[in-house]
């Protein structure tokens, strides 16, 4: 997820122009770049969601064996859960590019 999102935000920021000339490899590196930092976004998010739940430590356990499941269990435990994805990849994206969604 964090991977295919990142690259469609480059692509977006390259159409219009705003990475210059942008060679394959770096376009790589600048993927990888922007899907760890919306990860890291995403788990800070998730994880501030989750604690009052007291469902911290299942999420963390779920992130070591990165396994779809994740989703599942997200969907299950947090209330409106697709739209709040939605949320933070906004507010990532703002964050990490400077630009709306």
């Amino acid at each position: 997820m964090f991977q295919e999102t990142a690259g469609q935000w480059i692509d977006e920021l390259a159409q219009e122009g705003k990475l210059g000339n942008l060679d394959e490899e770096g376009r790589r590196t600048m993927i990888r770049d922007y899907a760890t930092r919306i990860e890291e976004f995403f788990v800070a998010e998730v994880t501030r969601q989750l604690e009052p739940m007291g469902k911290v430590a299942d999420f963390e356990r779920m992130l070591i064996w990165d396994t779809q499941d994740n989703h599942k269990f997200l969907n299950q435990t947090i209330p409106g859960y697709p739209s709040f994805k939605m949320e933070i990849l906004a507010r990532a994206r703002k964050a990490i590019t400077g630009r709306e969604a």
